[in-house]
């Protein structure tokens, strides 16, 4: 009988071992299939991770690095007319070129902030296909450059002139689910992309200011741009060039309800989306005063488990606001002020115990009165 009971147990020992064992080598391939879904879903969106690696092309790897995987770029173009959700299946072709690479070719139309062509720009192709492969000229008397060379998905160009402040964008070949590669090579074969290269008009000194501040939130609180301080009585600030009023409550990190809103006196605002191809990201100057909207509001709420409401600023919005508005017995402007916030405004409540709001903003103030230009990017150019 003992002898029996052994038996059964080794039996029994060795059944667990054997799916203890299955268990663990299944992981390995449910954690590859789900990475290949990641890589599916991220090769849709039109910017790739940086990609630090020692490239061992020919060329050594001398491309701009601002047309390295990894520089964060936008188009336009048709070629990203397609959606997260819309994908279908990859045609033989695709998959190919999408392993192997496939002949690719691109002619750049370079042209100003009007339309213009831009001649003599310096332009910079660079391809990636095991490796990177740049190819650079100047564009002709009508603003053209063609470049070709193989691709494993897309291409990353970068043009610069004096007089003009740079710009980097690239071009995806491969679209998931559509035919965008037929006998080696990507189609459509050799589009003609447009890109803008704004151009230097009156740039002006606008140094950055980038602020962190607190405030009891339920109240209207000041920010005077030109001391980059609260105003009084929460601090030395004189002007309320900003008017923020944060209300909402903080209970865990997946239940809060956050409202912001930003009022001005006779002044303000305008949103806007970001130029981010550019060095000059914003508009030239400032628009006419009836464009500007005295009450601007920002929300976000997350309930259950889940974010119900998110209007707060994105990465790539901006404000355009105007302040310390003086009016005529006629209603006449005598005097006012301009300025831009990069990345709108960020807010918060630190926590209902506390009764504060956080609120952070880069900005640049034009302290000249009645000069609509805000011609500086973030760095000199």
């Amino acid at each position: 009988m003992n002898k029996r009971l052994v038996i059964v147990a080794v039996f029994v020992l060795a059944g667990i071992a054997f799916l203890f064992v299955r268990n663990q080598a299944a992981k390995p391939f449910a954690a590859l299939e789900q990475a290949d879904h990641l890589t599916e879903k991220a090769s849709a969106v039109p910017a790739i991770a940086l990609d630090k690696k020692t490239d061992t092309s020919p060329n050594g790897g001398k491309v701009n690095p601002l047309c390295a995987p990894g520089s964060t770029v936008y188009l336009t173009q048709t070629q990203q007319e397609y959606k997260l959700g819309e994908r279908g299946h990859n045609t033989p072709d695709v998959k190919d070129a999408k392993k192997n690479g496939a002949n690719a070719k691109v002619t750049l139309r370079v042209v100003d902030s009007r339309g213009n062509p831009v001649p003599d720009a310096d332009v910079e192709v660079a391809f990636f296909h095991r490796g990177s492969f740049p190819i650079s000229g100047k564009t002709d008397e009508d603003g053209f450059f063609a470049a070709e060379h193989m691709s494993g998905a897309d291409v990353h160009f970068y043009t610069s002139k004096k007089g003009y402040y740079n710009t980097q964008r690239n071009y995806w070949f491969y679209r998931e689910g559509k035919p965008c590669a037929e006998n080696g090579r990507w189609v459509p074969w050799n589009p003609t992309l447009e890109v803008v290269l704004k151009e230097k008009r009156n740039p002006i000194p606008l140094p950055v200011q980038r602020v962190t501040c607190f405030f009891p939130i339920n109240t209207p609180v000041g920010f005077d741009c030109e001391k980059a301080q609260l105003v009084a009585p929460y601090g030395i600030g004189v002007c309320s060039d900003l008017i923020a009023t944060v209300t909402g409550y903080y209970v865990a990190p997946t239940n809060y309800s956050f409202h912001m809103e930003l009022t001005s006196n006779i002044g303000g605002y305008v949103r806007y989306k970001m130029d981010s191809y550019s060095q000059m990201w914003s508009v030239y100057e400032a628009p006419a005063f009836e464009e500007f909207h005295q009450t601007l509001n920002v929300s976000v709420t997350y309930k259950y488990d889940r974010l119900s409401e998110d209007t707060r600023f994105k990465d790539d919005d901006y404000l355009v606001f105007c302040s310390r508005v003086l009016k005529g017995e006629g209603g006449e402007i005598k005097n006012i002020n301009y300025g831009k916030i990069r990345n709108g405004l960020k807010f918060n409540i630190e926590s209902t115990k506390t009764n504060m709001a956080a609120m952070s903003l880069s900005y640049q103030f034009n302290t000249t009165p009645n000069d609509r230009n805000l011609e500086w990017p973030d760095k000199s150019p």
